[in-house]
């Protein structure tokens, strides 16, 4: 016989689970008798190693493991290399996919080879494709991809006959954060909207602490731990261990042991969450993008849910108490909730019979699910005057899916000469096509020159997995237009020019950038949260394989936080250290980036965040164009008071000085790093 299953496919953990005799969702215990599995794959044996074993050689410091791949679902760039063979997320989660179904195999006696598998709401079409495909890779097919909060809604409305109530889903894994809102009626869950970071989880809490130690550990023994993989490894198994531990006590004690240096340190709750407090403030901005979207407010809801095991720790109940101003509900587990909904919904795509059941453990009248997405969906299209290239929604963010939409386009036929129409698909809100994600490039043939000018009629689709489906039909012959996916080309920065035809991008070169950022006594309180955010999100979009980026932060005081590096971790460790005081002096910040940027082997940028007027502003007007003079091109972002036409006469190009509203700073800052990453010529259109 076989049978089907649930699973939620964790960033640091997965739990498989089952709907037993009785219809109640139940969790399937793995080999070594727990119900949850860490997300490891060890390398050093054969076969490799998955779960327990695997994390145990990961603390050890073995090179061998893969961990934390699932952010990283349907991207081309992650590549694993062992034993001669490279992996990608998707092969690395097909292993423990295949772990999870060997050991639910073995409990149930069963064969297991059809499943439900979770991922994070706003996983987009990519990494939906990957996680089928990793399903698929490991014998199983995949009745469906249901949203982790959206399962963990339908599990809890098990609970819950006969009510009616809009509930918030606060779901913190260890890599991504979701937040959903719905309602749960008697017959049905309808998610109303949701938002998310798929690079915000438990393990940003773990470099908090890790950034810490590291610092601690550099200025007392002179030896950065961030410069050796092993050392690393050690400071972030010492840091998850703490983390745990503030969730039980107070203070934890924390020793390092890296060569023949060893040092013990204190590390206090309130430090820890003071130190991670921007990290929780995230959240609570994507919390209200999701109520606001919603067009709901807090009084309006039923109550909070916590998912996902990193509410475990006490900082998150507490504020999510304060933002609700109750607290969250109770008696549901956060670790395993996720994979019971996904059986719940398992057992509803297969029919199963629930009449037979417990009446206390009844599927609640089989709720039917109405899911939505996170993203948009559009395509690349040039604007009405011909000048530039805009992202198009086709079918917007938190509608229900399966969903569909079609719009109209107009193509030059040029005789016959242009029978092909290329298709960039997009997902994200802005209209600027860098700040979206691009799916694929379709290219359609076979169009007919009835007219100069045809319409071409395109219909873009999500499916009840979140999947893009897209088709096109030119519209005076009826014609179906023959459709060929192509990659996406690898540089883009042509969609930051203005359009012409039969564009030959050439690739990006390597780059060097340093941000200077305004770390006065201004910059206080949540503009410093707001700036590190921008930041971070800075550092996410940047391809460090081409690029270094340095940090100086300017007060009274310049401080070079960071040499201009290719380590990622060093940046972020030194964004931790922004403690706003004093004045804006940013005539000697500049003198500094130019002297750190005097080498010519690289296209370089300076980056400046500021919110006020500079100590001495015609000095640093001087700095700003002796660095221009010498080919250095400088991106000037203002926020709160800073005078925008001074950003003007500090930016290399009228649209290189950009002033944020608030709320816009993230963005902003993912922008220009995208741009930047593929080869800067878009930065003369970034306003």
């Amino acid at each position: 016989m076989s049978t089907f299953v649930g699973i939620d496919l964790g960033t640091t953990n997965s739990v498989v689970a089952f709907r037993n005799a009785y219809g109640r969702p139940e969790v399937v215990a793995n080999r070594e008798g727990q119900h949850v599995t860490p997300s490891v794959v060890y390398f050093g044996v054969d076969p490799p190693a998955v779960g327990q074993e695997a994390k145990e050689w990961a603390r050890l410091g073995n090179e061998e493991i893969a961990s934390f791949f699932k952010p990283h679902m349907g991207s081309p760039l992650y590549r694993l290399r062992f034993h001669n063979r490279d992996y990608n997320a998707t092969d690395l989660s097909a292993l423990v996919l295949k772990r999870l179904k060997e050991d639910a195999e073995a409990k149930l006696g069963d064969t297991v080879d059809r499943a439900v598998i979770t991922v994070p709401a706003y996983f987009g079409d990519a990494q939906r494709k990957a996680t089928i495909e990793a399903g698929e890779a490991a014998g199983l097919r995949v009745l469906r991809i249901i949203n982790e909060p959206t399962a963990a809604a339908l599990a809890y409305g098990l609970q819950k006959t006969g009510v009616n109530e809009t509930v918030l889903i606060y779901d913190l894994g260890g890599g991504t954060f979701d937040v959903t809102v719905a309602r749960i009626a008697p017959d049905e869950i309808a998610v109303l909207s949701t938002a998310g970071d798929h690079d915000l989880g438990g393990k940003n809490w773990d470099d908090r602490i890790a950034s810490y130690l590291a610092e601690k550990f550099a200025a007392d023994t002179g030896v950065d731990p961030l410069d050796d993989p092993l050392a690393l490894n050690e400071v972030l198994v010492r840091s998850e261990q703490a983390k745990w531990a503030l969730s039980e006590r107070n203070a934890t004690k924390i020793t390092l042991q890296l060569g023949d240096e060893r040092r013990g340190y204190e590390l206090t709750r309130t430090e820890f969450e003071s130190m991670t407090f921007p990290l929780m403030d995230r959240t609570r901005r994507l919390t209200e993008e999701a109520l606001d979207e919603a067009k709901l407010s807090w009084k309006d809801l039923g109550g909070v849910l916590l998912v996902g095991g990193s509410t475990r720790m006490p900082m998150v109940r507490t504020y999510v108490t304060q933002m609700a101003g109750a607290p969250p509900r109770s008696g549901v587990n956060v670790d395993e909730v996720v994979a019971l909904g996904a059986a719940i919904q398992a057992a509803m795509e297969e029919g199963a019979e629930t009449r037979d059941a417990t009446p206390s453990f009844r599927l609640a009248g089989e709720k039917r699910v109405h899911d939505v997405m996170s993203h948009s969906l559009g395509v690349v299209a040039v604007n009405g005057d011909g000048t530039a290239y805009l992202n198009d929604v086709v079918i917007r963010r938190n509608l229900p899916i399966p969903a569909a939409n079609t719009k109209s386009y107009l193509h030059m036929t040029h005789g016959g000469a242009n029978a092909k129409l290329e298709v960039y698909l997009t997902q994200g809100e802005s209209s600027v096509p860098l700040d979206c994600s691009v799916l694929g490039k379709y290219v359609f043939s076979g169009i007919q020159p009835t007219n100069p000018e045809v319409t071409v009629d395109l219909k873009m689709s999500y499916d009840a997995n979140g999947v893009v489906q897209v088709e096109a039909n030119q519209r005076d012959t009826g014609q179906t237009l023959a459709m060929t996916v192509e990659p996406v080309p690898d540089d883009l920065s042509w969609l930051g020019r203005a359009p012409v035809s039969q564009v030959e991008p050439s690739g990006p070169e390597p780059s060097r950038v340093y941000l200077l950022m305004d770390n006065s006594a201004s910059m206080t309180g949540f503009p410093l949260v707001e700036a590190q955010n921008a930041a971070r999100e800075f550092l996410n979009r940047c391809d460090f394989t081409r690029m270094e980026v340095g940090l100086i932060s300017f007060s009274t005081q310049i401080v070079l936080q960071a040499e201009a590096t290719d380590n990622v971790r060093k940046v972020q460790a030194a964004l931790f250290r922004l403690e706003p005081d004093g004045s804006t002096n940013l005539t000697d910040a500049l003198e500094l980036a130019r002297e750190r940027l005097s080498a010519h082997d690289r296209t370089r940028y300076v980056v400046i965040l500021t919110d006020g007027y500079p100590d001495a502003p015609e000095s640093a007007v001087e700095q700003a164009e002796a660095a221009r003079k010498e080919g250095i091109e400088i991106v000037a972002i203002g926020m709160g008071d800073a005078d925008r036409d001074y950003l003007r006469r500090i930016a290399s190009t009228e649209s290189g000085s950009i002033f944020a509203h608030a709320g816009e700073l993230v963005q902003t800052f993912g922008h220009i790093a995208r741009v930047i990453t593929e080869g800067g010529r878009g930065l003369r259109t970034l306003s």
